[in-house]
């Protein structure tokens, strides 16, 4: 053993220090969103390829080395946007102005607050570890402060953004009239508005969390991991949003999950999805 490590030079631990340091940024990357179900699938692949190798089991491994080959090239179409979001994040300053976050915190609940009072449907999305900027080029950039009433102002009934998704990064108003991916109409959230199911499926592509305030019953809700989380008032947002935001330390939606939810009717289709079929909410 230690005939081994004298073998060692500086160089060669500095080599394996930043291979591992390499790896573990790489994780960072994928943890916390669907493509660590992919990595997951990568490597059982790969451990199999390796047994069929080692056990000379020559078809097997004739046959795994052809579609790893070619499953190379898929992986790298299909999750193309994934890859686009992994380099960009990869450029993204880590710092966070932690004293203008828990300002904004109080700004975007007290804007929650009055758009639920009035009954003014909005959508907003709050970037965690996943960035959104796929999701930001598909409405207006802006680079504005958080605040109250320039929230309520881009949801006011007849404003040009108010039917679009608004996306935030930390204490700025990145993007408004964003288009949000719609969650299918044949779920469990099946009988809600397009304005609720927008707000389900970013949350299920992302860790985003998600604010949606429905137009019809003025109720304020947060969506997370694909589920929507029951009505909330004003100290219960609060709490949350400190919690999953700017604690994180939960990652699932409110304490109460209704397991079969209420319907709820959104009649103004947002978020660029299509308006609700005949018949339903």
């Amino acid at each position: 053993m230690s005939t081994l490590l004298n073998g060692w030079e500086a160089r060669d631990v500095l080599d394996v220090l930043l291979v591992a340091f390499l790896i573990y940024q790489g994780y960072l990357l994928v943890v916390g969103t669907r493509a660590v179900n992919v990595l997951r699938g990568i490597l059982v692949f790969a451990g199999v390829w390796a047994a069929a190798e080692v056990m000379n089991l020559t078809t097997l491994s004739y046959l795994l080395g052809r579609v790893g080959t070619v499953g190379l090239f898929a992986l790298v179409v299909l999750f193309q946007p994934e890859l686009r979001a992994a380099l960009e994040r990869v450029g993204r300053p880590r710092g966070r102005d932690l004293g203008a976050s828990g300002a904004a915190l109080q700004d975007l609940a007290r804007a929650m607050e009055r758009l639920a009072e009035r009954k003014t449907g909005a959508l907003i999305a709050i970037e965690r570890r996943t960035p959104l900027g796929e999701y930001a080029a598909t409405g207006v950039s802006l680079d504005a402060r958080v605040s109250a009433p320039f929230l309520e102002a881009l949801f006011a009934r007849n404003a040009p953004l108010h039917d679009g998704g608004v996306i935030l990064q930390g204490s700025r108003v990145v993007a408004a009239g964003c288009l949000f991916p719609l969650q299918p109409g044949d779920g469990t959230y099946r009988r809600y508005g397009t304005r609720h199911r927008a707000a389900i499926g970013l949350s299920e592509l992302t860790d985003a969390v998600v604010l949606v305030v429905s137009e019809e019953r003025g109720s304020m809700r947060i969506a997370l991991a694909g589920r929507l989380g029951p009505d909330l008032n004003g100290s219960e947002l609060r709490e949350q949003l400190r919690s999953l935001v700017y604690d994180h330390a939960d990652l699932q939606p409110a304490r109460r999950v209704p397991a079969s939810p209420p319907a709820e009717p959104e009649g103004r289709p947002v978020a660029g999805a299509e308006p609700p079929e005949r018949g339903s909410a």
